[in-house]
Formats: C-alpha cells, sequence, structure tokens
C-alpha cells in the first residue's frame, strides 16, 4: 500500500486539518546569555525556502548574544564544500545543513544531539516524538546516534492536471500504475502539449525520477553482501521506461532539465504529469504564480513515497559545540519550526503538518503528513551515496538521449558504481 493510501490531495481543495501544533511558545528572550561573544560559522544554502532561517538567526543573536556567519552555498556546490572542509581537518563550519544522502558521509564529524536539551542549559526540548519514526531515522539517525534534526520536510508527489483530464475524458483519480502515467500521458501529448516533465538531465531530479521506477520495478539497491545492484532487471526496466515510454512525451529540451524545468513545465500547463517535491506544491496552488492552481492533484507515486528533505547538524569540532547545539535545537523547535513554515519552510514536524493555521494556506500539508506515517524510502544507502546518484543521472541521461541503450546504460552504471566502492575500500 502506498504513504497515503491512493487517495488524493486536489490542490486547493482539501480540508484543514485538526491537528493543532502543541508547542508552547519558546520565546527567543527565554534563551540563555552563557554563550554571548561567541561566533559560530553556518553553511546553510541559497535555496529560497532557506531564507526564513536567515532572518529570524537575527532574535537568536539578539537574545543570546551569538553571532551567526552564515555562508550559503548553491545545492550543488554544497556537499563539495561541506566534506572538503570537514574531512580535511580545516572546520570552518560549526553547523552545516545536510540532505539525508550525505548522512552516511558526513556521520564521522556530526556531533551526537541526543542529549542536547539535558546537556545544553536553556536549550529547548527536542521533542523527538514529533517526527514520523522513519523520517527521523532517515533524515537524522546514523548507528545509535542522533546526527542531525530535520529543518525542512519533503516528500516526492505524482501530479496530475485534472483539466486535461476532463478535456480527453480520464477520470480524475490517480493513477494505479506507472504503465497507466505513461498510457494517460500518451493520450495527452500532441497541438504542442505533453504527457509528461520528464527530468532527464545529468541533474538530481533525473536521479530521483530512476529512483521511483527502481523502486517500482523491485529494485533493492545493493544485494546482501553490500554490492550495488544497478545493473539488473530493476534498473534496466527504469531506464527503459525512461527512455522509451516517458521521453517521447515530454517536451523537448527536457534532456537538460532539472527541478525548476519541471516546475516550470507543469505549472504553465505544458505538461501534464510530473513528480513534485511536497515544497514545490504551494507555488503550484498560487495563482499568481501558477496557471493550474486549482487544476491538477497531487499523489503518492504509485512506487510509493521518496522522501526529500534537509536536516541540520552540528561539526563534532565546533569551536563553541554547546553554543552551536543550543542553535540547532532552537532553530527546529516546534514554536520556531512554525514561525519558518509560515514564511514557507515545509516543516517535517507532525504537529506543524497538521496545524489548521498552516493547512489552511497549504492545503497539501496533510497528504504530506500521511506519505510521513505511511510507506516511504529514501535513496541508495551506501557512503557517497550522491556520487552514485550523479552516475545514475549520467547514464539515465545517455539512455534518454539514446547514446546508449538501456541495457548498456545499466551495465555501465553498474561497472562504474562497482569500481567507485571497490577503490573507495567500500567493498571487496
Amino acid at each position: 500500500m502506498n504513504g497515503i493510501d491512493r487517495r488524493q490531495f486536489v490542490a486547493g481543495g482539501l480540508a484543514a486539518g485538526t491537528l493543532a501544533a502543541s508547542a508552547s511558545a519558546f520565546a527567543a528572550d527565554a534563551l540563555p546569555k552563557t554563550y554571548a561573544g561567541t561566533t559560530l560559522n553556518v553553511l546553510s544554502r541559497t535555496s529560497p525556502p532557506f531564507d526564513p532561517t536567515i532572518k529570524i538567526g537575527e532574535e537568536f543573536t539578539e537574545a543570546t548574544g551569538i553571532k551567526l556567519q552564515v555562508t550559503r552555498s548553491a545545492p550543488s556546490d554544497h556537499y563539495a564544500k561541506l566534506m572538503l572542509d570537514w574531512s580535511s581537518g580545516t572546520n570552518s563550519y560549526d553547523v552545516s545543513l545536510f540532505v539525508y544522502q550525505w548522512k552516511n558521509d558526513l556521520a564521522p564529524y556530526l556531533a551526537d544531539l541526543s542529549s542536547t536539551a539535558a546537556s545544553v542549559p536553556g536549550a529547548p526540548a527536542l521533542d523527538l516524538d514529533d517526527y514520523a519514526p522513519k523520517v527521523l531515522d532517515i533524515y537524522g539517525r546514523h548507528d545509535g546516534k542522533l546526527v542531525g534534526l530535520p529543518i525542512l520536510g519533503d516528500v516526492a508527489f505524482l501530479l496530475y492536471n485534472t483539466a486535461d483530464y476532463a478535456k480527453r475524458g480520464i477520470a480524475a483519480k490517480a493513477p494505479a500504475s506507472w504503465e497507466e502515467v505513461f498510457e494517460r500521458g500518451k493520450a495527452l501529448t500532441g497541438d504542442g502539449s505533453y504527457g509528461y516533465a520528464l527530468p532527464a538531465g545529468k541533474t538530481p531530479q533525473c536521479y530521483v525520477m530512476w529512483s521511483l521506477l527502481y523502486h517500482a520495478f523491485g529494485g533493492t539497491y545493493v544485494d546482501a553482501a553490500g554490492v550495488p545492484d544497478l545493473g539488473g532487471p530493476a534498473s534496466i526496466k527504469a531506464l527503459k521506461f525512461m527512455a522509451e515510454q516517458l521521453q517521447p512525451i515530454s517536451p523537448p529540451g527536457n534532456l537538460t532539465w532539472d527541478y525548476n524545468e519541471v516546475l516550470n513545465s507543469f505549472s504553465t500547463g505544458k505538461s501534464a504529469h510530473a513528480i513534485m517535491w511536497a515544497g514545490g506544491l504551494a507555488a503550484l496552488s498560487d495563482p499568481a504564480k501558477s496557471q493550474v492552481a486549482g487544476k491538477f492533484a497531487a499523489v503518492s507515486p504509485p512506487s510509493g513515497a521518496l522522501l526529500g528533505g534537509t536536516s541540520i547538524g552540528v561539526n563534532g569540532k565546533a569551536k563553541s559545540p554547546d553554543a552551536a547545539r543550543l542553535y540547532v535545537a532552537w532553530l527546529t523547535s516546534k514554536a520556531i519550526a512554525k514561525r519558518n513554515a509560515e514564511a514557507g519552510l515545509s516543516p517535517a514536524r507532525l504537529s506543524l503538518l497538521g496545524d489548521a493555521d498552516l493547512v489552511a494556506k497549504n492545503p497539501h500539508y496533510p497528504a504530506v503528513r500521511a506519505a510521513f506515517s505511511g510507506e516511504t524510502f529514501g535513496y541508495i544507502p551506501v557512503k557517497e551515496a550522491e556520487q552514485i546518484l550523479l552516475m545514475v543521472a549520467d547514464e539515465a541521461n545517455a539512455a534518454c538521449a539514446k547514446t546508449k541503450t538501456p541495457e548498456k546504460a545499466a551495465a555501465d552504471l553498474q561497472a562504474k558504481a562497482t569500481q567507485f566502492m571497490r577503490r573507495r575500500g567500500y567493498i571487496k
């Protein structure tokens, strides 16, 4: 069964949830001055959803006397910048955002946050039971340690244009399989419109698409010995489906596409289906930003819910580790997380995803909450997963561009991933 039970969320039409956030306000003026004069170097991102965290950080500085020196990195540069800094022992950054597929790589350098509320005077409660257990495990736990706290909650949805469905006489119900997505998309392709917005560039959204299909077709990422299983039947079928079904019904130019191009193609009504993260649904539901506001549905993909999202963690060699843990606990606390959500940051906390005020402005929240509590899965759980996933995108791009057959692309992917992991010493 899929994460939201195949029940659809119709943009703009879902009733507000009734679960209100239970957190009492944790105001900035309740924070201690113990670490006044300290400077924390924080590595954040240029992505607009994180803008609220920069602004609200000014209140933290005013209340505690802790200066936040924030560096904002482009998403494409973040991993390399952070890994080089921490693995080399430079340790310029005390605190950093990270996506969970980097967790295995960063874990040796990340502090354990589990005792923060008890050991850092004035730190707010972490309220870990306010996260879905599997989400917290994937986002933040590693070998019994809590190495990160969720700051942006995200999950992939399948979108379909209900207005296009009505024009072609297609019943406005969720596709039950990827094959049905293709059949409907094929029927909706023509006259300058396309059935699917396939991100086939050498980009993260390309490996997102492959991950969904690979999971749907029975892939397991690694075998019992921990060796990547990326060249077998599931991978071949995923690559064939991208290259032979979805590519022909996608707009021209998609061989360079990533997230923004998919969002634009669907929001302008050019493509009838797309995979989109929860963070993009608010923009699609805004008539000022989207031509399909009120005219689309978002459902759990046929393969179940792929988790996205971002955590925040503390460098184990931070110059002022308690000040860093205080900041991270405060920024992710229920009260501050709600204020960040009000400013546009997609929350990971279950209480906020059911908060009536937030749901009224973000009617997709209950669907995200249901997905978090249902069947979810993540990316390949190996060290240096990002490097493997970029290999996936390279080979999927080659298959979609028809410079390789899907079979050849899958074989090359298996060979590259295996060689890489052997060279790094992860497998023999």
